[in-house]
């Protein structure tokens, strides 16, 4: 007879009742699901925004790098005219 009773005490009994501590845990899963929603936007939103960022200087520094590079090219030829005018321009005096 008792292990009739400890197998009767063991039973899980559904109560088909809705209680206010049963809406509570309702709003309260419900209001941590929405929070931990709109958190993981927010920072989804500002990993984009860094990215995009990042995207945009590397945009920048590839132009830069570009210019310099042609203003280094323009140098070294206007560098080269000028020595070539100044050995001409010294041979000229020599003779």
């Amino acid at each position: 007879m008792s292990e009739e009773s400890n197998n009767q005490s063991k039973r899980f009994k559904f109560i088909p009742e809705i209680t206010l501590g049963n809406m509570l845990q309702l709003f309260s899963i419900a209001a941590a699901v929405i929070g931990l929603w709109m958190n993981m936007d927010r920072r989804i939103s500002a990993v984009e925004l860094r990215e995009s960022i990042a995207i945009e200087e590397r945009r920048e520094l590839k132009k830069s790098l570009a210019t310099l590079a042609d203003n280094q090219a323009l140098l070294t030829r206007t560098v080269d005219r000028v020595s070539i005018l100044f050995e001409t321009g010294t041979k000229g005096e020599s003779k």
